[in-house]
């Protein structure tokens, strides 16, 4: 079982005039949570490997449109999970071992067509160690509205879609899943290595196996095999798709969270530990997502596995009770789609889209 927080670390923050913990010094208190079980590794991943056959299963061999649609939810279901699990494997806390962490990884990502030494440059260096600090972070990095002003009118009518409440879907799909992590070309590409073109071939096999998996098993009709892809493999992936551009843009865009322009700024304002928010969920959400709606603590510390992130959590919160807490709600969500378009750096706060002119995008 994981330690409990100190309580001297605890009793600082009460004290009156007390200097706020270093991300170090955090880090340090938190490494309680530190500790990993691969038996319990094994059984979630092999969990929702049995999930997602179930769900493929049921949509290749079911003559029921209901169990066919229901079919096709488990295996979505399955899809997010599994990727949660590869993202802890990417990490390295997954398991104690390196070697076992990257195998499992990428198995995991396979659903979700990731591919792991892609993701884990993008995700792990650059998210991770610049989370909203403009020009390195680019994960749903907002425009100030000096760039908005320059963009041309396509340019313009996309970063509104983007920007919507149906936005997740195409700004991952585009901007994360093609630019970046499947083939991405020269310019987006973290250099050529090797690894980054076997992980793209990969899951590309895998997606034609999967494809090919469904066509067979479904009976032998134009209609039902050409049904059986569409639940089987476009939908998961789609809705797969829009679930985590959805969660994404919800730990990082938020009226309460800052994006930096300076780096010494971001230091000094501990952007690591507050460029996120912390929302309050359902315990069944916390299930189904593996805890990966505690997102203060991971990017924290993302070395605390996913089945210790809930109690680290709640350490967090005692150690640092000024990260914005939110309740998930559709109300809240559309809070931050309506307010959240373009980010003035020099006030640091954001701010909507300039009213259209006449003819404008």
């Amino acid at each position: 079982m994981p330690a409990p927080v100190p309580a001297a670390a605890a009793a600082a923050l009460t004290t009156p005039g007390a200097t706020p913990l270093s991300v170090t010094r955090l880090r340090e208190v938190l490494s309680a949570y530190y500790d990993r079980s691969t038996l319990l590794a094994l059984a979630l991943l092999a969990a929702d490997l049995s999930l997602f056959v179930a769900g493929e299963w049921l949509v290749a061999r079911s003559t029921s449109l209901a169990l066919m649609l229901g079919g096709s939810a488990l295996a979505t279901l399955a899809i997010v999970r599994l990727f949660i699990i590869g993202h802890d494997a990417c990490h390295g806390s997954l398991t104690d071992h390196s070697g076992l962490n990257k195998l499992l990884g990428r198995i995991a990502f396979l659903p979700s067509l990731t591919p792991f030494s892609l993701w884990r440059v993008g995700h792990n260096i650059v998210h991770h160690g610049f989370n909203n600090l403009r020009g390195r972070d680019f994960v749903w990095q907002p425009l100030d509205p000096s760039e908005w002003q320059s963009l041309s009118p396509a340019r313009r009518l996309l970063e509104r879609v983007y920007r919507s409440a149906f936005g997740p879907l195409p700004y991952y799909l585009v901007e994360i899943w093609w630019r970046r992590l499947y083939f991405p070309g020269r310019g987006d590409a973290p250099g050529r290595r090797a690894e980054f073109t076997w992980d793209s071939v990969s899951v590309t096999v895998f997606a034609l196996g999967w494809v090919a998996a469904l066509a067979l098993a479904a009976p032998a009709t134009a209609t039902t095999v050409a049904l059986a892809i569409a639940l089987g493999f476009v939908v998961p992936f789609v809705i797969w798709t829009w679930v985590v551009g959805f969660v994404v843009y919800l730990h990082h865009t938020h009226p309460d969270v800052v994006w930096y322009a300076d780096k010494s700024a971001w230091l000094k304002a501990q952007g690591i530990l507050h460029g996120t928010v912390r929302y309050r969920v359902r315990p069944w959400w916390n299930w189904l997502l593996h805890n990966i709606m505690e997102h203060a603590a991971h990017h924290l510390d993302p070395r605390i596995p996913l089945y210790r992130l809930k109690a680290a959590q709640t350490a967090l919160a005692h150690l640092v009770p000024d990260i914005p807490v939110v309740e998930l709600s559709l109300r809240t969500y559309w809070r931050s789609v309506r307010q959240c378009k373009l980010f003035d750096f020099e006030r640091r706060r954001w701010v909507r889209f300039p009213r259209r002119a006449a003819g404008e995008a």
